[in-house]
């Protein structure tokens, strides 16, 4: 009978129903797709907000010299795209996933997305003026997405169990779909609004606050207190490396669960980056795909800067310009990573390292936290995207070091796999001249 390595198959296995748990979870993936639709108006915004707030001064004066206007004024221009996009953030998250969530339970999309909507309203703080009343739009922003990821997960089970049921307006058979669903949506919609308007009556009567703040009291700040201290951040990057190590797409689960924790701190540094002022949050999205992800990528370069072996050597022409661009795969599934035992301390540890000594650099001021004006893509070359970030070319600088402190962890590690893979080749053209001499 053939002995298991016992820690290592234990572990794929543990990781394995645990991935699939999360991975099946329909509620962890409608939060996952609504803030993957969420992602690229934050890339739009980011754009716009990286030329008003572009970090040289030069910049900033020759953009009023050639337009004429000062810098406030053109900047708030340019900021209109960010307060139309994200400065809606919260409700377009709410709108993703509740479309999503909606279609993973077979019931009416349109219907629940919109009784969302009024759900949402009836749960955010009114304002008032001589024009009547309003909702202001920072109570729409990325500050409300742990109350629109709750909002639209009630609404739509709660839709889903009244409809279930078959508690609603039939109409006749010979009425188009077109027509009758909207009849039918009556009833779960006006029992998920009844609710929520109870909701919103017991708050007024007895917080005098709005549910937008218990919400980010009871459940956000506990959310941003794990998901944004060093040890959680920490635990996160270990648990997807770990679920990379055994062939999972690690990212993909976590995401799921820690972009909007993520999204919530960077708009909180952006928010205050606009002020003018100093943002707090070292941990954000933009430490997360800028600072946390460098790992892997020391692999291919210490393969580029030590390897012999024929393999190692070809590596070098694949995985090398790809992963300018942030791609691993090549180096995953060349090299390969992924169930190499050899590579298993670099393949945890390496972006862990990344992450303590970038946060090291931001807590002693080393290097200026993530401004959270600009959220690039996470395919931005390394010291472009750390510049982007931070504002400042010590970002670069953060960046090379991490790179530098990574490759130096594999390169012992590619070392002791490319000396097994010489003498692997050596034996394999040993085997081959010999059987070309018995062929002669």
């Amino acid at each position: 009978m053939e002995k298991k390595n016992s820690f290592f198959d234990t572990l794929q296995e543990v990781l394995g129903k645990v991935s699939v748990k999360l991975s099946g979870n329909i509620y962890i993936n409608a939060i996952k797709d609504g803030m993957l639709a969420y992602m690229p108006f934050a890339f739009i915004a980011s754009i716009f907000l990286i030329i008003a707030f572009f970090p040289v001064p030069a910049f900033t004066d020759f953009v009023s010299n050639i337009t004429g206007l000062e810098a406030g004024i053109w900047q708030g221009k340019l900021a209109l795209v960010n307060d139309a996009s994200l400065g809606i953030g919260g409700l377009l998250v709410l709108l993703a996933i509740s479309r999503s969530l909606a279609d993973k339970l077979n019931i009416n999309g349109m219907q629940v997305t919109l009784t969302s909507v009024v759900a949402f309203v009836l749960l955010v703080p009114f304002g008032s003026d001589k024009s009547g009343s309003f909702i202001a739009t920072t109570y729409l922003g990325a500050q409300t997405i742990f109350l629109s990821i709750i909002i639209s997960i009630v609404t739509a089970k709660v839709y889903q169990f009244i409809d279930r049921k078959g508690i609603k307006i039939k109409m006749p058979a010979a009425v188009p779909p077109a027509v009758s669903a909207p009849f039918e949506s009556i009833i779960p919609s006006l029992v998920v609004i009844t609710l929520f308007w109870i909701l919103r009556l017991v708050i007024d009567a007895f917080n005098g606050g709005s549910a937008l703040a218990i919400f980010n009291t009871v459940l956000g700040m506990p959310l941003q207190a794990v998901g944004g201290s060093l040890p959680g951040i920490i635990i996160v990057k270990i648990f997807s490396q770990l679920l990379w190590f055994f062939g999972i797409h690690g990212d993909s689960i976590v995401n799921g669960v820690m972009t909007p924790i993520f999204q919530v701190l960077q708009d909180a540094n952006k928010t205050i980056s606009m002020a003018g002022g100093t943002p707090t949050n070292i941990i954000c999205q933009s430490f997360w795909d800028s600072f946390g992800g460098i790992g892997i990528v020391g692999s291919i370069i210490a393969i580029i800067l030590i390897a012999k072996s024929k393999r190692y050597k070809e590596m070098k022409k694949i995985a090398g310009v790809p992963y300018i661009f942030n791609v691993g795969e090549p180096t995953l599934f060349g090299i390969p990573l992924m169930m190499n035992v050899v590579y298993f301390i670099p393949f945890i540890l390496s972006n862990v390292v990344s992450i303590l000594i970038a946060y090291a650099a931001f807590a002693l001021k080393l290097v200026p936290v993530c401004t959270g004006i600009a959220q690039v893509p996470w395919t931005t070359p390394l010291i472009v995207s750390g510049y982007l970030t931070t504002g400042s070319v010590a970002g670069s600088i953060l960046q090379i070091v991490c790179l530098v402190a990574v490759v130096l962890l594999w390169l012992p590690f590619v070392k002791v796999a490319d000396n097994q893979i010489l003498q692997e080749e050596k034996q394999l053209e040993s085997q081959m001249k010999e059987e070309t001499h018995k062929e002669a």
